[in-house]
């Protein structure tokens, strides 16, 4: 898993971990996905790469129609707003009851 040593080079240039958190949206797998809530977790929530981990982790989840409860109840900030939005749009029903 090339993309997800790459993500977590941090001596990479910042557009390129960003590009390989894009593209790690159309992979899963427990791998793929502990990778990218590590990043959301390390960017705390909000870094520009966090955001692109959100978006990604949103997309994998709601392709394969189920989410990590336990993180989304962790998420905060922008992170929150990505994920929730796209889940909303996509797979309302992984939401946490009144999320909506």
């Amino acid at each position: 898993m090339l993309l997800v040593c790459l993500l977590e080079d941090s001596t990479a240039l910042e557009d390129e971990r960003e590009e390989a958190a894009w593209g790690l949206e159309f992979l899963s797998g427990p791998f793929v996905e502990a990778a990218l809530i590590r990043a959301v977790r390390d960017g705390d929530f909000r870094s520009d790469l966090a955001q692109a981990c959100a978006e990604s982790l949103a997309g994998i989840w709601a392709r394969e129609g189920q989410a990590d409860a336990a993180f989304l109840a962790e998420l905060r900030g922008l992170a929150k707003e990505l994920i929730f939005g796209i889940l909303g749009g996509r797979a309302p029903h992984l939401l946490p009851p009144g999320a909506l």
